[in-house]
């Protein structure tokens, strides 16, 4: 293979990686997948404020709806994004937002003795979610720029 094979070869990789992160963008995520993740993440927030067998099964499926909803979103799209294809900042800055707000509300909530603080800390958290994931999403699935 000669230099002007490798070099359409790798033009003809990065094209194609486009086109995915395109197909898969967030403008086409649908509603169900959003408010979904956002219900299964609070769903396990919301164990912190039950004790035993309940909480192991609010987290075992906030964890199993999160898969499902991930593994359908995946066969609807046909797309499966891959890590190192993502932009990493967007997301941590996003997950770093709703821990933030999940814990200030959660700790004014435990602060006047109101009994759910965790799940509406979560409720809270999941709005975060809903709001920012659309952006987050196109802001981590923006193609590099190569030099």
């Amino acid at each position: 293979m000669d230099v002007d094979e490798a070099s359409k070869a790798l033009a003809e990789m990065r094209r194609r990686n486009e086109q995915t992160l395109r197909q898969g963008s967030p403008s086409r995520l649908p509603a169900w997948y959003t408010f979904g993740s956002a219900a299964a993440l609070m769903l396990i927030w919301a164990s912190g404020d039950v004790d035993g067998w309940p909480e192991v099964a609010m987290i075992v499926g906030g964890v199993g709806a999160t898969l499902v909803l991930t593994r359908l979103l995946e066969r609807i799209t046909g797309v499966r994004l891959r890590a190192r294809a993502l932009r990493v900042g967007p997301i941590a800055l996003l997950i770093a937002a709703m821990l933030i707000v999940s814990i200030v509300v959660g700790s004014v909530m435990r602060l006047y003795d109101v009994a759910a603080s965790n799940t509406i800390g979560g409720l809270a958290a999941s709005i975060v979610l809903i709001l920012a994931v659309g952006p987050v999403q196109a802001a981590a699935a923006r193609p590099r720029k190569r030099p």
